[in-house]
């Protein structure tokens, strides 16, 4: 069995997507006036004041949710990282991942901190960031998942398919297909795929280091 941190950023890298979503949606349904989960993005769950009404319980509340995923993120990426070291490619997209994935982590929890309809500059630019280095993160990730033949490929499709889906979102972004890929919907397509790579990165961690 591997030693007890490996495990447990294991099972941060699960609990990190586990509190993003119940914390969110804890903050819909405080959300000012009622919140479309089709037409409301993340970040407005963020605000300070939401419908002409003070929102500090909201705000407070995605500060919460983006900040304790991105604590989460840390010990899961050291923990990821230990498995990719049998050649030096493997090390070095490991390493990349690891670096791009830690670069992410501080911009989600300012996203939250630096709220949209007070700080709209370092909010977007935090959240563009975010998604630019968590992508980058994924994929080397991913095609060191192809490289390495003890580990299942379905991990990499997985994250090669969330890869796919923040580049269109980052791309509406900076105005190419926002009509398509820059919508409320496709963000919490983009957000949910991310959660959903972790719990399953998580859950493979585990399945490896409880042998």
């Amino acid at each position: 069995m591997s030693p007890s941190w490996k495990r447990i950023g294991a099972y941060l890298g699960i609990l990190g997507g586990i509190i993003f979503v119940v914390v969110t949606f804890i903050a819909m349904l405080t959300y000012p006036g009622g919140y479309s989960f089709l037409e409301n993005s993340f970040s407005a769950l963020g605000q300070t004041v939401i419908n002409s009404i003070p929102s500090m319980l909201n705000y407070f509340l995605f500060v919460t949710a983006c900040t304790g995923a991105a604590v989460c993120l840390v010990p899961f990426l050291f923990a990821m990282r230990t498995l990719f070291t049998e050649t030096t490619g493997l090390k070095a997209l490991s390493w990349l991942g690891t670096l791009l994935c830690l670069g992410a982590a501080p911009n989600l929890s300012a996203l939250a901190i630096f709220a949209g309809n007070v700080f709209p500059d370092i909010h977007g630019n935090t959240t563009r960031l975010f998604f630019i280095l968590i992508m980058l993160g994924i994929l080397c990730y991913s095609i060191a998942i192809l490289m390495k033949s003890e580990y299942e490929n379905i991990y990499a499709l997985i994250g090669l398919i969330v890869v796919v889906i923040c580049v269109l979102h980052i791309v509406a972004m900076f105005g190419i297909a926002s009509d398509l890929f820059g919508t409320a919907l496709w963000q919490k397509v983009a957000v949910y795929g991310l959660v959903l790579w972790s719990v399953f990165q998580g859950y493979k961690l585990l399945k490896v280091f409880e042998q």
